[in-house]
């Protein structure tokens, strides 16, 4: 009796478990507009299960003669309507730098992170995209920390009436430093549930943070892949 009692609390809090990682997790959303950004759209398709929704990759790149990569500042593209005009210049950097951070932890593993052109070296252009409509370019890019330090700073932005609670887009493209040449490239949104935890502040930008990480992680797999062949 007591261990069919403990399988049925264990059963119970794997539940709740999965409840919680659920109330974070983000999914891919059904469509996504055009920032800008990345100025050239007419090479990006589909890109099927597990992609970003429009994707592009050279076919005659050769990713594995690449050792090294810049790291441009990420930018911030709003909508003309701009719900980020209620989020202060200080937050707005505060989640750049976070989306910057993640960026070059998970390719610091694989990659040198140099600032100059050169043989071997590809340049990283990576933005956040607020909403579904038009869009401005907000005088808003990141700084260089450590993931640690820049989560902290997430961590305490104030609450507001953002988009991005709901939603994140983004826009990335690899370019070869030297020529310019595209690589890679990438346009994807995900959408997620307000967390509903009390008193905490980050709950809020649970959603786009979590939305970082997984574009973050997919560009070091793309990547992997991509050396692979």
């Amino acid at each position: 009796m007591r261990k069919q009692r403990n399988r049925v609390l264990q059963a119970i809090t794997g539940l709740c478990v999965l409840m919680l990682l659920g109330a974070c997790a983000t999914m891919q959303a059904r469509s996504v507009s055009k920032s800008g950004f990345l100025g050239d759209y007419s090479q990006l398709k589909e890109g099927g299960d597990g992609k970003a929704l429009l994707v592009y990759i050279d076919p005659k790149a050769d990713i594995k003669s690449y050792t090294r990569i810049i790291v441009d500042p990420v930018k911030l593209y709003a909508s003309s309507e701009n719900s980020m005009e209620n989020v202060s210049l200080d937050d707005r950097k505060k989640l750049l730098n976070y989306a910057d951070a993640a960026l070059r932890e998970h390719l610091a593993k694989n990659y040198t992170l140099v600032r100059e052109p050169g043989p071997g070296v590809m340049r990283l252009r990576f933005a956040l995209t607020e909403t579904d409509s038009s869009y401005v370019a907000l005088d808003t890019v990141s700084t260089v920390l450590p993931v640690g330090l820049a989560l902290a700073g997430l961590q305490t932005a104030a609450t507001g009436s953002c988009s991005f609670v709901g939603s994140a887009g983004a826009e990335a493209e690899l370019q070869d430093s030297q020529t310019g040449k595209r690589l890679m490239a990438a346009v994807d949104r995900q959408v997620g549930g307000k967390v509903t935890g009390k008193g905490d502040k980050f709950d809020e930008w649970h959603t786009v943070k979590n939305a970082i990480d997984l574009w973050a992680e997919r560009l070091q797999t793309r990547l992997a892949e991509q050396r692979a062949k």
